[in-house]
Order: structure tokens, then sequence, then C-alpha cells
């Protein structure tokens, strides 16, 4: 056994005499090696983490879930504009227009290019402008070509005249026409993410993400956020404020993750989700071309297999603020369900369970260890005055955690011959007062 003996290079004068602090090393004690996913990231469809962060999108409500010119809507309207529920391209409706429809708050720099698209049909002609100041010449005016009966999808390009955080985009004709859908980006973007928050994320260098939640993944169906973007439905956020246009699905998240070099952790939705729906989302991740979600995925533009290792079933199902919220007992049974199911779909994944420290953890790990590699943790701090409390916070709960699974490991049979680690995947400060769940 190798012993090092460090003296410290401080000596304190005590009555006189002189003593010397020292910390012995035995070299031979090693532990396993630190995770190199020890500090992952999160993501989920709340505030403005995808939206306005990841998605580089600028136009809110861009398919047109709410009416224009409602109060819900960032939509004004001028003229005459009604909502057609017959033949819309989107959802369940769009704006029929005699006149026009605009939204503002747009942020736009001098000499900088914006691209996007408009789906337009009806009669008469259409201009879209984009406007950077109060003057006739502060505008761009893009002339569509002969508006038909049939939606067309036209591409827009744009390049700012001036600096301002109030621009707008303004569609307007005789009519009547109908908007289907309408996308503005910086010309910049990457793949349609932001060019500045994945820079910022390369440097971060965190090697794995997880995706779509949170709460979000409880009321959230993946197929949603399939096929062409101008046509994938606008829902409610069934977890939090707002609307959730579909733009980021799954394979725009793992273009994400690509783009950055990280892997993907994908949660899928044991909450209003089924075993099913599970299934088709892990086959279209990691099915080979020839299954048929491997040829959806294929048909997307995607053929080789995104070989997902990590997938958790479900997220925070302990809470009563979680939709599909269920007694321990009735979700054990849940969860072994999926985790059996997903196992013979595909052998090779690394799945998660839904812990959290006491009865609930030691419930799952006596009733579902065999169907799982891993036990989530999640936890949140208040601010607290003293900084040194404050900030011991962080450290008092990660300790308090890895303690309790210990202590797991040595008093639950089903975990005699099997160590279950935890995946802290959600952890941080957060004033629960800043954000507020939607009703359930």
């Amino acid at each position: 056994m190798l012993r090092v003996l460090l003296t410290s290079v401080a000596l304190v004068s005590v009555c006189g005499a002189a003593s010397a602090a020292g910390v012995v090393i035995d070299a031979g004690n090693a532990r396993p090696p630190i995770s190199k996913y020890i500090y992952g990231q999160f993501i989920e469809h709340l505030g403005r983490c995808i939206y306005g962060g990841i998605w580089a999108e600028m136009l809110e409500d861009r398919k047109f879930f709410y009416a224009a010119g409602s109060e819900e809507s960032p939509w004004k309207a001028d003229g005459q504009v009604t909502m057609a529920k017959d033949n819309p391209y989107s959802g369940e409706q769009a704006p029929e227009v005699r006149g026009s429809i605009a939204q503002g708050k747009l942020a736009l720099r001098k000499g900088k290019e914006y691209v996007g698209r408009v789906v337009v049909s009806g009669t008469g002609a259409v201009v879209v402008r984009l406007v950077w100041g109060p003057n006739k010449e502060d505008a761009q005016e893009i002339a569509l070509p002969a508006v038909t009966a049939d939606y067309v999808k036209t591409p827009l390009r744009f390049t700012a005249g001036g600096d301002t955080d109030d621009g707008r985009i303004e569609i307007a004709g005789e009519g009547p026409f109908r908007v289907g859908a309408v996308s503005l980006m910086p010309a910049d973007n990457v793949k349609g993410m932001r060019a500045d928050t994945l820079a910022l994320l390369k440097e971060l260098d965190s090697p794995v993400y997880r995706w779509p939640g949170g709460n979000f993944v409880s009321g959230y169906d993946w197929r949603d956020g399939l096929g062409d973007p101008d046509r994938r439905p606008t829902r409610k956020n069934p977890a939090w404020q707002g609307i959730e246009p579909n733009d980021f699905g799954i394979d725009e998240f793992m273009v994400f993750c690509r783009e950055i070099g990280t892997e993907a952790y994908i949660t899928v939705n044991s909450g209003r989700g089924d075993v099913a729906m599970a299934i088709e989302e892990l086959e279209y991740a990691n099915g080979a071309a020839d299954t048929p979600q491997g040829k959806r995925r294929a048909a997307a533009g995607h053929p080789e297999p995104y070989a997902v290792k990590f997938w958790s079933v479900g997220n925070e199902m302990y809470g009563d603020w979680q939709l599909g919220h269920m007694p321990l007992e009735k979700y054990i049974e849940k969860h072994n369900t999926f985790a059996e199911a997903m196992r013979a779909k595909d052998p090779s994944i690394t799945i998660i369970a839904v812990g959290a420290t006491g009865p609930w953890s030691e419930g799952m790990l006596a009733g579902a260890a065999e169907h799982m590699d891993m036990l989530s943790e999640h936890f949140y701090c208040q601010s607290v005055p003293d900084l040194a409390a404050h900030v011991r916070q962080m450290t008092d709960n990660v300790r308090g955690k890895a303690e309790a699974q210990r202590k797991y490991w040595e008093t639950i049979p089903a975990l005699k011959d099997k160590r279950i680690a935890i995946a802290l995947d959600e952890w941080n400060y957060w004033p629960h007062d800043s954000i507020r769940r939607s009703p359930k």
C-alpha cells in the first residue's frame, strides 16, 4: 500500500511552537471512475427553453390556434377577418382575410437576413411585408404568386433595413384569402435552430440531454411532432401555460443532439400515454428502416436508426400534479408493463424508472427492480438568505439521495444481487411561484 504524506505549507505558531497539518492518501483504495454523464442537461417544452431558446422560430401561434384578432392571439386584424372551419391547412381553423393580419414585437437587426414561408389560398393579390420602422420605406414587401383555391406554400426572404425590437410581419390583400401557416426565422438558423444558442451549448459540452420532459411528457403525444411542420397540429401545452406548435419533435431533437455532439435521453409518456405509444416511439427511434415505424422515420429523411440508449418510463408519477398520477401499487404494475414491452422491442436500451426518495423509491425498487436499470431522482431548492447554506443545499441533497440508495441496496431483498444506480435527471434552484402550471 502506497502512503503519501502531504505537508501543509502553512505553519501556525501556537505558544511559540510550530505545527504542520498533513493529509494521508491511500492510492490503493480506489473507487469506480466518475461517470462521463455526471453533468447532463434536461430540456422541456416550458417557457422559452425550446421555442425562443433552441428553436429559431420568431412567430407565435404561426398556425392560428387562436382566432386572429382575438385577445389570446398575437395576430392583429385590420379589415374583415373571420376564422374558417372548413378546409383548414393545419388544426381546426384558418383566418379568411379581407384586409390584413399582422404580428409585432419582432426583434430585427439592420442588414440581417430573415427567411420563412407562408401558405395561402383564395383569390386576389397577396403581399407579405417585413416592417422595421414607422415610414413607408421602412419595410420590404414580397408579392406572392397568383393565389389559387388550393393552398400554396411560398418561400420568403427579407433583409431588415434598420434595428428595432418592435418589428412586425404583415400579410395583406383585398381577398378573400386564407392563411394556413406562416414562419419567420433568422437566415443563419441551423436546421431550424438558433445559431447563437447552439454555439453556447457546444461550449457547455454536456454529454447527454433528456427530452421532452418533465411534466410536459405526461400529456404529450410524440406523433404530433411528425411530418410537415406546417401541418402538425397545435395543442394546448398539457402541463404549462400557452400552446405547443409541435415544431420541435423527435426528429428535430435528434438533429439537435447530433449538431451539438451529445447523446439523447428520451422520456416516454406513462401518464396519459399507453404502452403502444411508447413501443411505436422506441421503434421509430431505434428500429430498422424496414420496420413499420422505421419506414416512417426513413420517409422523413432519416434512414439510419437513431440508436437512443437511455429511455425513461414516465416523469414524477408520484406527484398529484402529474397527468395520469396513480397510487404507487398501480404505477409499479404500469411501469413493469411498459418496461417488459420496451425491453422485448429493444433489449439494448437502458431503462430508467421514476423514483422519489422515501416510500415511492422503496416501493419501486422492491416491486420493479427487475424491470429497470436506473432509478430517476429529482430535487429543487428554494432561496436561502445565508449564502453558505444556500449553496450547501445542492451537495446536501445529492448526498442524502446517495446515502438513501446505498441503504436500499442493503435492505431491499430485490436488490441483493442487483445495484440500481441513480439517474439524477432533474435538479436545480427554482422559485416555484415564477412559473404556474395550467389547470389539468
